[in-house]
């Protein structure tokens, strides 16, 4: 895995941490790390914005 300059984030995808642990690095996410998406979190519905279904969740409106 060749180690260059990236100028945008670098996210660690299982492909790349499959290729870390390919070259011998030791993956181990931070215990205080977790994953979950709009849907889960705000209950993101089709067609909205995740700035829109922050706003309906924290009025508590389920409209």
């Amino acid at each position: 895995m060749p180690h260059t300059a990236h100028e945008e984030p670098f996210f660690i995808t299982e492909e790349i941490a499959e290729e870390m642990k390919a070259a011998g690095y030791i993956f181990e996410p931070p215990a205080h790390v977790s994953t979950t998406n709009a849907r889960e979190l705000f209950g993101l519905r089709e067609g909205e914005t995740v700035a829109e279904a922050i706003a309906r969740a924290s009025t508590g409106s389920t409209e």
